[in-house]
């Protein structure tokens, strides 16, 4: 495991035992319905996963006087099909706060993105207003996963399983994984290869939604994966670093629907 993720899973760690320890009670949308992510999929087709990111540890702070409110209202404009949230704070600077922030002004599904281990955080997620949780193959052991997945939806969330490599991939479907994105993103080197979701994607039953994740900039590039076979795409630093989101989102949008 690299260093960077190693740093980033201790600190959690430290956070978990934290939230343990003083407890949950901050649940302004606990009583939020049910939502399912495959079947959200399996209607909608084909969405665009917008991803509210202030900073990462590979690029810093990805964009000046940001403001994750305006930036979720910008999404939802440009026809984003769902917001992920990115609520780690050390490395990426995110926030819980983000994410109840954004839930009090759309009804888009919200994914907390994090490095989730605990059912803590899960609880967490349900509390601030989260529809959907990411959960990373690549850092849980199968009997974990399986049992974080149980959990996920017996508290009324969905989660969208990570996955990088092949053998990654067959815990996630052997634990119960009902939707998984793809990172093209190796998180154990930190390289990008665009083209990797591409290779794993014959992999995965017909029957499982699969999302393309990291590394995806254009209208064209979202255009192929929806041809490809993919149920969708969750953009970040492209959508943030640019200096309009919501007309770069909408021109995407608009290059699915001329693909159509």
């Amino acid at each position: 495991m690299n260093q960077v993720l190693n740093r980033i899973l201790l600190d959690k760690s430290y956070e978990v035992i934290k939230r343990k320890q003083r407890g949950l009670y901050f649940k302004p949308f606990w009583d939020r319905p049910p939502f399912y992510l495959k079947t959200y999929l399996e209607k909608e087709k084909f969405i665009i996963i917008a991803e509210v990111k202030r900073a990462s540890p590979l690029k810093g702070s990805l964009r000046e006087n940001f403001n994750p409110l305006w930036l979720a209202k910008a999404y939802e404009r440009g026809g984003a099909g769902a917001i992920s949230v990115i609520t780690e704070e050390n490395y990426f600077y995110g926030s819980l706060e983000y994410l109840a922030g954004i839930r009090t002004l759309t009804n888009l599904p919200l994914l907390r993105k994090d490095f989730i281990f605990d059912p803590i955080q899960i609880e967490e997620a349900k509390a601030y207003g989260a529809d959907f949780i990411l959960l990373i193959s690549g850092i849980l052991s199968k009997k974990d996963l399986e049992e974080l997945l149980k959990y996920t939806k017996k508290i009324g969330l969905s989660a969208l399983v990570e996955v990088h490599t092949s053998e990654e991939l067959e815990k996630a479907l052997s634990a119960g994984a009902e939707v998984i994105g793809i990172n093209n993103r190796n998180l154990q080197t930190l390289e990008l290869n665009s083209q990797h979701c591409y290779k794993l994607l014959p992999l995965i039953p017909k029957n499982i939604p699969v999302i393309a994740e990291s590394g995806i900039n254009t209208p064209q590039e979202v255009k192929d994966l929806k041809k490809a076979g993919f149920s969708g795409v969750l953009i970040g630093t492209s959508l943030v670093r640019s200096s309009a989101p919501e007309k770069t989102l909408k021109k995407m949008v608009e290059e699915l629907k001329n693909g159509a």
